[in-house]
């Protein structure tokens, strides 16, 4: 959704403000999302897409003591285990239906909180995301990615590799996740880029409001 500085103040005072944020995985999304709720004056709801994909998972997870996002990790496994693609599958099938079933009509102003992997949805998920919203990509730094990596090695957490992952002849299975993880992490900053409507660093809403975060996102629209 593309919108002016006048169209933002006229949709914020009139709850009727739908954003996005997208991002890596511990970028700040559900963050921002808090700072926003916390504050009862800017009216807004809050939509987290992960407890919605997590809810749809729980008849795969009940039974099994997976819970909570390590449950859904272990769950999903790793890209060079036999089940990934099926499991891989299945996450992105019910974070679609999470998307569909987002009502955008609702009487405040709306954040949704995408998660990582909301770029590998259908094309037309994401122009309806694009149609409905204001799409907000908080960018990772070089040092974030470099976080996000260590994170990931020794703590994973759920993630769809789509066509990121291969493992050469000979290799070691972990050798592979350290050698693509930081190509995937490059792919999808391309596809966050391309997605939004606006973009901010990380750190420009270090320790911000939810009121700062307005700002910062109102100053970066067109007059």
């Amino acid at each position: 959704m593309k919108l002016t500085k006048e169209d933002f103040d006229k949709c914020f005072s009139s709850g009727k403000l739908r954003i996005a944020v997208v991002g890596m995985s511990n970028v700040g999304k559900t963050r921002r999302a808090k700072s926003l709720i916390a504050d009862k004056s800017l009216n807004f709801s809050w939509v987290c897409c992960d407890d919605l994909v997590e809810a749809k998972l729980k008849p795969f997870l009940e039974g099994k003591g997976f819970k909570s996002v390590n449950g859904v990790a272990a769950w999903m496994g790793q890209p060079y285990e036999e089940r990934y693609s099926e499991t891989q599958r299945l996450f992105l099938k019910f974070e679609e239906e999470a998307m569909a079933g987002i009502d955008y009509c609702a009487p405040k102003n709306l954040l949704i909180d995408t998660t990582g992997s909301v770029i590998y949805l259908s094309a037309s998920a994401l122009q309806l995301l694009k149609e409905k919203t204001l799409v907000i990509y908080l960018e990772a730094t070089e040092d974030i990615k470099k976080l996000l990596f260590e994170r990931y090695m020794s703590n994973p957490k759920p993630v769809v590799w789509g066509g990121s992952f291969s493992c050469n002849k000979n290799e070691a299975n972990m050798d592979a996740l350290k050698r693509c993880y930081p190509q995937l992490l490059q792919y999808r900053a391309a596809r966050y880029a391309e997605l939004a409507d606006v973009t901010i660093p990380h750190y420009a809403l270090r320790d911000t409001t939810g009121k700062q975060f307005l700002e910062e996102v109102r100053k970066r629209l067109p007059q």
